[in-house]
């Protein structure tokens, strides 16, 4: 980043911390069963009133509360912080090289004390860390957990910001906060094993638009955020660039892919192009929504869906898989029935942002060169669905 557009950015970002985000419920998500992710950007502090209760799923108390929070990062050195109301409360803070629930996660517990009060009113934490380059991810993960109340669930309001440059205990506007420090190196790993969960960004009270997208090292979808509108990618029918395909539209809040009379495959590619048989991993990322569906399921041939990602690859055996053998994952929130099937599909929660997350170097034969990733819809209308961004990172290059 050049020098004077990153110092604009971390003006910016100082400004940002002072602005509080808008405070929300997390029980508005769904049901305990899925898996809740707080998306928080870097400088943008969050606040909330709710911990969501996992019996038997903490990491350091049994039955415990928590809540599950991300950013992206790239390396370099950073300040996470945490702020809430002086309580006799035990609070645990844990970070993470990848999707927690992963076998192959590493937990890394945050010291916690001796706590610095200057104000009987709060309890403020601030851990200095760094990201280590040899990262092949740009995801961390962070949980907030704290052990039940004796009257059982009891709010827990807290603020969890995480900014660059780091601070120090000189600080002049930091009286009265811990600093403690956390990892020096940490390597982010990124997930081997299949990853979906519900995603939320919050609302702030910001426009967002004067933040920069942070390129994910390895990632070899451009304009994967749609922040430079279409650009890099084709509108396509049955994945012939077609300039006649009108189902998709770029809105605010994504990509739309929806269709009240016509059962096409349609939506946009990209060229890609790219070896990548050096590879050891191929994390295929994205959020997706479903807003409207009428066929269940991925239909009766197990290839209909209201938004899907397609990928088409040569194998390191030298086959071509770009038609019906290519990569194709659909999301559907209408329960299949009759002949209607979920092959090839990833049920999702209705109008909820759902992550997808999976290494394509788990196909048997792997994949040697990636030819087009594909955006589209397709089956019986109405039909409604939502990208919002997409990656294809290549990571760990073998020597």
């Amino acid at each position: 980043m050049p020098v004077l557009s990153r110092c604009s950015f971390f003006l910016l970002l100082a400004l940002l911390c002072f602005t509080p985000a808008q405070a929300q419920s997390i029980f508005n998500l769904g049901s305990y069963g899925e898996s809740h992710v707080i998306e928080i950007p870097l400088g943008v502090p969050y606040s909330t009133q709710s911990l969501l209760p996992f019996s038997n799923r903490g990491f350091h108390f049994a039955n415990s509360y928590s809540l599950l929070y991300l950013v992206n990062l790239l390396p370099g050195e950073y300040t996470l912080g945490l702020t809430y109301p002086a309580m006799n409360r035990r609070v645990a803070v844990s970070l993470f090289d990848r999707w927690p629930y992963d076998s192959w996660s590493s937990r890394i517990d945050l010291p916690m004390g001796p706590t610095v009060r200057t104000n009987y009113k709060k309890i403020e934490y601030r851990w200095h860390m760094a990201i280590s380059p040899l990262s092949t991810s740009t995801t961390l993960y962070i949980i907030v957990e704290v052990p039940p109340s004796n009257m059982g669930f009891a709010p827990f309001p807290h603020t969890v910001f995480i900014m660059g440059p780091p601070s120090g205990p000189l600080s002049t506007m930091a009286r009265g906060v811990t600093f403690l420090e956390g990892p020096t190196n940490l390597v982010l790993s990124g997930e081997r094993e299949a990853v979906a969960y519900i995603v939320e960004r919050p609302s702030l009270a910001i426009d967002q638009q004067p933040l920069p997208v942070f390129p994910i090292p390895g990632d070899l979808v451009q304009n994967g955020w749609f922040k430079d509108g279409l650009n890099h990618w084709s509108p396509h029918r049955n994945y012939a660039v077609s300039s006649d395909v009108n189902s998709f539209s770029l809105q605010e809040q994504g990509l739309r892919i929806a269709s009240a009379k016509g059962q096409d495959r349609e939506g946009i590619l990209q060229r890609i192009d790219a070896d990548v048989s050096g590879a050891q991993s191929l994390i295929l990322r994205a959020d997706v929504k479903v807003t409207r569906q009428t066929l269940g399921g991925t239909g009766p041939d197990g290839r209909q869906a209201p938004v899907a990602i397609a990928v088409c690859y040569e194998d390191i055996n030298g086959k071509e898989h770009c038609r019906d053998t290519l990569f194709w994952r659909g999301f559907f929130a209408l329960a299949p029935e009759g002949p209607n099937q979920s092959v090839n599909g990833q049920k999702v929660p209705e109008g909820v942002w759902y992550r997808y997350i999976y290494d394509l170097m788990q196909l048997d034969p792997k994949p040697k060169s990636i030819k087009f990733i594909s955006l589209e819809g397709s089956g019986w209308p109405e039909r409604e669905g939502w990208v919002r961004e997409v990656h294809l990172i290549k990571g760990g290059e073998k020597p």
